[in-house]
Order: structure tokens, then sequence, then C-alpha cells
């Protein structure tokens, strides 16, 4: 009879155990809100806008831009903390792991940002996400292996294609490079409500240090190629780029 009271008595307090984890995560569920994360590309031209649409960065004239992605992870100061007053310093950041905004963003996918020379927004995502105070986004870079042999993106992560001196020029990378952008307002984006988020590839910060002046053709093909394992001696100039692209990405509210 004592065994089956200790039973019974072990079983009401695993219940009640379980009936007050349960209300805790009712209670401290995080309020969300809808919100969408997009992606585009910007730089200052060298030269007068109203005379050329390119972006003109270091002697190079963009005219299309396509980066694939995957693997998101947004790391946010949850509303409750900063409602408590706790100062963004003091706050250890959230992920947002199981928000659809976030499982949907993370899925492989190629991004077309600029073409023809038009500068495009992309949408990479639209989901629920909790509310606070968004400061990083985290991702890596997509190598695209299932696109055909003629296509632009086949093997790479990131192409880029343009013109140094009127000769068609292309970089490209292969490396699934892990990127951690940062918010462009020291406060972060806000979701509180509604808010479209946007990812910026800035071409001035990719290109930083690059001098295009000295891109060759080595093989005299008619196209000066930036990338691994082509035919063109351009391996100096692909180091520098590819030490830039982490820091040559950032956020904020669109």
């Amino acid at each position: 009879m004592k065994n089956y009271a200790k039973g019974f008595l072990m079983v009401s307090v695993l219940a009640l155990g379980w009936a007050c984890t349960e209300d805790q995560d009712e209670t401290f569920d995080e309020p969300k809100s809808s919100a969408s994360l997009s992606a585009t590309v910007e730089g200052e031209n060298t030269n007068p806008p109203e005379l050329n649409e390119r972006i003109i960065v270091n002697g190079f004239s963009t005219t299309d831009f396509k980066v694939g992605i995957k693997e998101v992870e947004m790391r946010y100061a949850a509303k409750a903390d900063l409602l408590a007053g706790i100062g963004l310093g003091g706050i250890t950041l959230n992920t947002a792991v199981n928000a659809s905004l976030q499982s949907n963003a993370s899925k492989e996918q190629t991004l077309i940002l600029m073409n023809g020379g038009s500068v495009q927004s992309e949408t990479i995502a639209e989901g629920q996400t909790p509310e606070g105070s968004y400061q990083e986004i985290d991702l890596r870079l997509y190598k695209n292996t299932e696109t055909e042999e003629s296509e632009t993106m086949h093997n790479k992560s990131l192409w880029i294609f343009g013109q140094i001196d009127g000769e068609d020029s292309q970089i490209w990378l292969d490396q699934e490079l892990l990127i951690s952008a940062s918010a462009e307002e020291e406060d972060g984006v806000m979701v509180d409500g509604e808010t479209a988020m946007e990812l910026v590839f800035d071409l001035n910060k990719l290109f930083e240090g690059v001098d295009f002046s000295t891109a060759v053709d080595s093989n005299a093909d008619g196209m000066i190629e930036i990338g691994p394992g082509s035919a063109d001696d351009n391996a100096t100039i692909l180091t520098q780029i590819e030490s830039n692209v982490s820091s040559a990405v950032t956020f904020r509210k669109k």
C-alpha cells in the first residue's frame, strides 16, 4: 500500500511539473509579427548616375550580380528584455530558430540583385518572427551545383558581370563562405508589427582595395576572368575580393 502511495505521489508531482512547464511556455511565449527579408546590391558610382546606370567602383562597371545563399540565422534582442529596460549591451541575443521567417529564408536559393545594369530587390522569405531588435543576420553562400553547365551560376556561389576599360569581365566565387551581416543602425531593426528587412551587398566594400587596372585577359579570349581556376592570371584580385566578402554585407529596415 505504501509503494502504491509513493507511486501515486510521484506521478502527481511529475504531472504537476509538466503542467507548470506548459504554463510557463505559454506564459513566456514571445509575441511574433509578420516580417519579410529581401536583398539588394548598392554602390556609389565614381561617375554621375545620370550618365551611367551601372555601378562603377575602382574601374569595374557592374551590370549583373547574382548570389546564392542558405542557412540564414537571425539574432535579436527580445522585446521583453527591451521593455524591461535592459540595454542592448547587456542582452544575450536570441536566435529565431523556430520562426517561419528564418526557416523559409534558410533554404538554398539564388538571388538576382542586378540585371542588365538595373539594380533590383529580391524577396528571400516572408513569415512570422519574434518581436524585438534584430542585430545580426548570419548566412552562408550557396554553391549551385544543380544548374546546367551553360548557366552562369553553375558551381558558383557568387557571380558578377561587367566591364573593365570596356572589356567584358566576370568575377565569381565557388566557396560557401560564412557571412555575418550587422544592422546598419546601432539600435538594429525593430520588429514590432509588420516589418520589412533588407540585406545589402555593398560593392564599394566588396571591391575595397582592388585595383582592376591590373586585371588581364591572359588567354586573349575577349573576357577578363577573375575566379578560382580561371584561365587568366588574376589571383591577387580574387584573394582581395574573397577577404572583403564578410564585411560587404549589412542589413537595414526596408
